[in-house]
């Protein structure tokens, strides 16, 4: 079995957009938590989809699950107070529901960019070597700075930022969150970090640089664009070059 745990519990505080959470903002006339899950929606080897939202918008969120026939949407359960806390919700509810040896994929509710391509890449990780973290080749200088002097560069050749999907064999994650926790573990910033931390070897999935999340309101807007040049590359047949 194949579930995605969607993580969309965020208040979007970097946005700066007024009492909207960033994954209700709209492009192209669809919530941006609707554009993420539409892929997952439509993927033919995604059994089902676990949602992790803000309980004070569970009701805007059905709503919406039932205006866009999501119906692969089979949880949805209230996000804790750190992401770490609604990730370890999310994967406690899909443990009481799922065979333990099902694949998980847990992606940002706002990267709405994630392809059918990178999805399948992650099942295929996780079924030959039990992981799957979605990986994008830095392009940028990277330093080290004691402010406001630059100490160091770091060469960039072996460097790769680490996005979502990031994906694993359910029994198992959810035992990492759970030792996380009885270790005082409570603000990780991703599963990928919990897995290193604890000595456990993850496979990387290169991944496209239109992968973002929209974290920023900049973000939002180079995420629209990517969307135009999707819409553009569906009406006129060309395909987009956006890598």
């Amino acid at each position: 079995m194949n579930v995605a745990l969607i993580f969309a519990g965020g208040i979007g505080a970097r946005m700066r957009a007024g009492a909207v959470p960033k994954q209700f903002l709209e492009i192209y006339g669809r919530p941006v938590i609707v554009h993420t899950l539409e892929q997952f929606q439509q993927h033919p080897e995604i059994d089902a989809i676990l949602v992790v939202i803000l309980e004070e918008y569970r009701q805007e969120f059905l709503r919406l699950l039932d205006r866009y026939e999501l119906s692969k949407v089979k949880w949805v359960v209230s996000g804790g107070s750190t992401g770490q806390e609604s990730r370890h919700n999310g994967l406690k509810a899909l443990r009481e529901a799922c065979p333990k040896d099902s694949v998980v994929l847990i992606h940002d509710g706002v990267r709405p960019l994630v392809d059918e391509e990178l999805i399948t890449a992650n099942i295929r990780s996780v079924e030959a070597h039990g992981t799957g973290v979605t990986c994008t080749k830095t392009n940028e200088t990277i330093v080290v700075a004691n402010e406001p002097q630059v100490t160091d560069v770091i060469p960039r050749d072996r460097l790769w930022t680490a996005q979502a999907p990031q994906s694993f064999v359910l029994g198992e994650v959810a035992d990492i969150y759970d030792r996380a926790v009885s270790e005082g573990i409570t603000d990780s910033i991703d599963t990928c970090s919990l897995y290193r931390r604890y000595g456990i070897p993850v496979r990387m999935v290169p991944g496209p640089h239109t992968n973002i999340k929209i974290t920023t309101s900049s973000d939002y807007y180079i995420a629209r664009t990517f969307f135009t040049l999707v819409e553009d590359a569906k009406a006129f047949g060309a395909r987009a070059e956006m890598e």
